[in-house]
């Protein structure tokens, strides 16, 4: 579920809202949501993310609809050939910079929590990174989509297609 919201401005300017921690007071979900809910569902406010995908059915079962997705950096690095799209994966093979993983908040095998259990003092400048990171990715990885020709496939099919399978997973498709 929903344990935090990471936003990005900038690079610098980063944000992250604490929704369902469990070492904190936090607003009610109501009221974030119905705070996020103008800029989120707003298309001419345009929107990156990394596997905006998830991100969207997170948000989707919190009641929240994200549109104006602009970029996805991790579907640009899929179309710019890398091995991994991992964020921290890119964070490393691209900029030589090596970010916390997520199991030096949560652990691992039988000791392994979830993010709700991680205090908000920690939880935060770890998703501050992650939407700074996905800021710079996005500023490096679309010049070279222009570059290597790919911008129309990119813009014109890639990033449609995302809220489409988005829903298609959400929704369930027959199959006869």
């Amino acid at each position: 579920g929903l344990v935090g919201i990471g936003l990005a401005v900038s690079e610098e300017d980063t944000y992250y809202i604490p929704v369902a921690h469990h070492d904190a007071r936090q607003l009610p979900d109501t009221h974030i949501v119905a705070a996020l809910r103008p800029i989120l569902s707003n298309p001419d406010i345009r929107k990156t993310a990394h596997n905006a995908k998830y991100d969207m059915m997170v948000l989707a079962n919190h009641g929240l609809e994200l549109q104006g997705l602009a970029s996805d950096t991790m579907v640009a690095a899929y179309l710019l050939g890398e091995k991994s799209q991992g964020l921290k994966d890119l964070a490393f093979t691209r900029f030589g910079i090596t970010m916390t993983p997520i199991t030096d908040l949560i652990g691992k095998g039988r000791e392994q929590v979830t993010m709700a259990h991680v205090p908000v003092s920690q939880a935060a400048p770890y998703g501050c990174a992650d939407v700074a990171m996905t800021f710079r990715l996005q500023q490096l990885l679309e010049p070279e989509l222009k570059t290597l020709g790919l911008w129309s496939l990119y813009t014109d099919v890639e990033i449609p297609l995302v809220p489409v399978l988005m829903d298609m997973e959400r929704t369930g498709v027959a199959l006869d």
